[in-house]
């Protein structure tokens, strides 16, 4: 019996009970990224997020850095709905790893935008960076002051941006290949600051990483912090498109795929448990329908966002019809998993050590940006007439 089976709820007799709970997300999952699948499936939860886990590595090999990156770049071109169903299924196996990747996901889907819209011979190092199964972490300012407002400082010498500060939590510090920072650049000390991109290879001079995750809760997604000191980062990994959106637009559409990635995420966990009532003899058909609508009615909502984003829609409106989503969200994954684990019982959380880790992973979706109150803020705002802001 595979570990999915084991995963599972049990019938009454014993046996494994298949779940259609996420069978059209594990298939696409399956027919994208089939290695990964195949890995999955096959490794306990417990190997999977553990730090130092081969995850990653099995998602890099198995060609999960360009899912969303277009063809024409060498990517698999996956669309946001089929990366959102993809989500829902890595969440479910490895939360962990759903946290991790989804940092990539949102760091190449806004290089993607700025060299798009850039000199043109910006795009060939995107296509080398897919070429090269290229792990790039996150390093934008989320949750610090303004979402878009860089906490990195760099600026212009002989060539170089000269680049300072210091990103924490950074997923995929230990695997990373690159760091997509969000920098604010002068041309020279004490001038004038414009903001940009900057692609800085992991192996550079004045890169380091310091402890700072101690929970065991999300361990897996290497989630340490990721220290700039001096680093010279040549002009030709400076995405300079940047400095033509002074409104963030580009890195807007990067956080609209973090959004719909990491709320696919942490639904992915919770059903997860949720599967475990599936034909469980001792619990109701009722209270398994209620949790299960939770998260399919959640999944529904991030899916029409998804949609919008596939036919070219991006701004505000999408941006804040998202963030109405996340706040449903975490009512409703809260309500979901609290009735999985009642249903589940005492024993069952006593004797299963993944039923009290889900529980936990799940409800750290609550802490990630815009915080709560951010979110209202800007949303009560943008509902009155004024210009839409992430902070």
């Amino acid at each position: 019996m595979s570990v999915l089976a084991d995963r599972a709820a049990l019938a009454s007799d014993g046996t494994a009970q298949p779940s259609r709970l996420m069978s059209t997300e594990r298939a696409t999952l399956r027919r994208l990224l089939p290695a990964l699948a195949t890995y999955l499936e096959a490794t306990p939860l417990s190997v999977l997020e553990a730090p130092g886990s081969d995850a990653i590595a099995t998602f890099r090999d198995a060609g999960g850095c360009g899912l969303i990156a277009p063809t024409s770049l060498g990517g698999l071109g996956a669309t946001a709905v089929e990366a959102l169903r993809v989500h829902r299924a890595i969440g479910a196996a490895s939360p962990s790893l759903a946290a991790a990747v989804t940092m990539h996901h949102l760091s190449i889907a806004t290089i993607i935008e700025i060299a798009m819209a850039g000199p043109e011979e910006e795009l060939p190092l995107v296509a080398g960076l897919i070429e090269q199964r290229s792990i790039i972490a996150s390093g934008f300012a989320e949750g610090v002051g303004s979402t878009l407002v860089p906490s990195v400082d760099a600026y212009y010498d002989d060539g170089d941006y000269v680049v300072n500060g210091s990103k924490k939590p950074c997923s995929l510090s230990a695997s990373m290949d690159f760091l997509a920072a969000s920098v604010a650049t002068r041309e020279k000390k004490g001038g004038k600051t414009r903001k940009a991109v900057a692609l800085i290879p992991a192996s550079m001079p004045g890169v380091s990483v310091r402890p700072f995750w101690t929970t065991p809760v999300l361990a897996g997604a290497e989630s340490e912090e990721v220290v700039l000191e001096d680093v010279r980062v040549p002009v030709s990994l400076t995405m300079v498109g940047a400095l033509d959106d002074p409104e963030g637009m580009h890195e807007l559409t990067g956080f609209l795929w973090f959004g719909i990635l990491a709320s696919a995420g942490y639904i992915g966990a919770a059903t997860a448990l949720v599967e475990r009532l599936v034909g469980h003899p001792k619990v109701s058909d009722s209270v398994y329908t209620s949790a299960a609508a939770e998260l399919e009615a959640a999944i529904a909502g991030l899916e029409a966002v998804a949609a919008a984003m596939d036919s070219g829609e991006r701004g505000a409106d999408i941006s804040a019809r998202l963030l109405f989503c996340r706040i449903a969200l975490r009512g409703a994954l809260r309500r979901a998993v609290d009735a999985a684990v009642t249903a589940l019982g005492g024993i069952a959380f006593i004797t299963d050590p993944d039923i009290a880790y889900l529980q936990s992973v799940v409800s750290a979706f609550a802490f990630h940006p815009p915080s709560i109150r951010e979110t209202e803020s800007s949303l009560a705002a943008y509902h009155r007439g004024e210009n839409f802001s992430l902070a």
